[in-house]
């Protein structure tokens, strides 16, 4: 399958972002040396049973003109799967996946992301909580979870900057607001790039959605690719791309070197 034509290009060469499926573009890419993102969830807008809150509403408005997100869950498993492994053979031998999802019900049965995570290829090193400011849905008769994983994925070695241990592994982290109805706050990916890549380093997103970890790619001085299915969500994505590369170059305030540590 040949790579399709970039939707965009930074002026300098450093930032691409293709309008198509993560899978047709990664069996193009070598070397990659981090890949943050947060995938669709299967959530099933279609079987939705809203509680009446306009807040809920919304978000199920914005969610549902966005794209199709309703699989049979084991079809959703094994295309993660599927993904996570093509991630890793693309990837080089120190890299680090960093991968936001979150515990989701169905009929009563709770589906755990390391479920399908621990059936790739790669090595679970770290899972972090992010601690929300709150959720909008409201409808299901139990304790209302403001809680989202962050799993932190490995090879055999990895970088590390030993500064950035203090972010310790509760991020509280506000919600994105944003057109995007998912949108991931700026700080998850500002943290997670900034612990385990150096300046130059190539960077990865393959569900671009509103171009936040292109954004924290241009604010750390690293490479960025990132592939996204929607036209609407890569217009977004360039124009806040663009946006801040248009602003003026600031000293960044993390680490300059990271080192290659064995893991424990």
């Amino acid at each position: 399958m040949s790579l399709p034509a970039p939707y965009w290009t930074s002026p300098d060469g450093r930032h691409v972002i293709y309008c198509a499926d993560c899978l047709t573009v990664l069996p193009h890419l070598t070397g990659v040396d981090a890949v943050v993102t947060s995938p669709p969830y299967n959530q099933q807008i279609d079987k939705f049973k809203p509680s009446g809150m306009h807040k809920e509403s919304k978000w199920v408005e914005k969610i549902s003109n966005g794209y199709f997100d309703s699989m049979s869950e084991s079809e959703y498993q094994q295309w993660q799967v599927d993904l996570l492994n093509a991630i890793y053979d693309s990837s080089s031998d120190t890299a680090s996946v960093f991968y936001n999802h979150k515990c989701r019900w169905r009929d009563g049965e709770i589906l755990w992301p390391l479920d399908w995570i621990r059936k790739s290829k790669w090595r679970v090193r770290q899972e972090v909580i992010w601690e929300r400011n709150g959720i909008c849905t409201m409808n299901a008769k139990m304790f209302a979870p403001n809680d989202e994983r962050i799993y932190w994925l490995c090879k055999s070695n990895h970088k590390w900057n030993q500064s950035c241990v203090s972010f310790f592994t509760v991020w509280k982290m506000a919600s994105e607001v944003s057109e995007h109805a998912c949108a991931f706050p700026l700080d998850y990916p500002i943290r997670a790039i900034s612990a385990v890549t150096v300046p130059d380093d190539l960077v990865f997103e393959p569900f671009l959605g509103s171009g936040t970890t292109g954004v924290a790619c241009v604010r750390l001085g690293r490479r960025f690719v990132g592939t996204e299915i929607s036209e609407q969500y890569c217009k977004m994505s360039v124009e806040r791309m663009e946006r801040e590369l248009a602003q003026p170059c600031l000293p960044t305030l993390e680490p300059q070197q990271a080192k290659q540590e064995a893991l424990l």
